[in-house]
């Protein structure tokens, strides 16, 4: 199934997306993972001008760019909440710079923090 922007939006809005998240955060990584790509593609749609031009999301999505990759994209791959990744940031086990609110993540120092993760 896809999901416009629009209709992204509109599901934000009635099913309450934010407070879902919440209650899903630790639970479901899976859920939490859906619930966040919704609302991601909410406030996208709403950054955009007509609903059709692509806004700029919060945290960028490995599909934006080769060489950089978000905090949730290696907590799917490394099996972990984005509050773990965030964490291991903060104490130095993965490289990353942030810039306003978004930790940039090379695509080498996620491989690394993935590998190491997967094999212990």
């Amino acid at each position: 199934m896809i999901l416009t922007g629009s209709d992204a939006a509109l599901l934000y809005q009635v099913a309450n997306i934010r407070r879902l998240r919440i209650a899903a955060r630790g639970k479901s990584d899976r859920l939490y993972a859906l619930l966040t790509d919704i609302t991601e593609a909410a406030f996208i749609h709403a950054a955009s001008v007509d609903g059709k031009n692509r806004g700029k999301p919060a945290e960028s999505d490995e599909s934006q760019s080769n060489d950089i990759v978000s905090v949730e994209h290696i907590a799917r791959r490394a099996g972990v909440t984005a509050r773990t990744v965030r964490n291991h940031i903060g104490l130095g086990l993965i490289t990353a710079e942030k810039v306003n609110r978004t930790w940039l993540i090379t695509r080498e120092a996620a491989q690394q923090y993935i590998d190491g993760r997967t094999a212990a």
